[in-house]
């Protein structure tokens, strides 16, 4: 089985607010944009990720496991977007700089 990222991103939103609509403005797109994708999402994986009930929605034993490997997994994505943008910006890594014994011993140094 092949998860479609885009819905446990809609899934991931909705268990973590406990609200179809609290995650649909989270993630800035409709409401029932949001309830057609985790329905779709649910047929994917094959069993009911949600309990509805009046005050909102729950995790099932199934949809609580599944949303931790998906926090784990956003985490991840997140970190390492930060890392490639700090490497982009220059804000870490390395820079290696070439110079004749006079530039560098003179010059390199009041930069340094």
């Amino acid at each position: 089985m092949s998860l479609n990222l885009h819905l446990l991103r809609l899934f991931a939103a909705v268990a973590r607010t406990g609200s179809f609509s609290r995650a649909a403005d989270l993630l800035h797109i409709s409401q029932p944009a949001i309830s057609k994708g985790v329905r779709d999402f649910e047929l994917q994986v094959g069993c009911r990720l949600l309990d509805r009930t009046p005050k909102g929605v729950r995790p099932t034993r199934e949809g609580a496991a599944l949303a931790r490997h998906a926090e784990t997994l956003f985490a991840a994505e997140r970190a390492a977007e930060d890392e490639l943008q700090a490497l982009r910006n220059l804000d870490s890594g390395s820079l290696r700089i070439g110079a004749s014994t006079t530039i560098a011993t003179y010059m390199v140094p009041e930069y340094l």
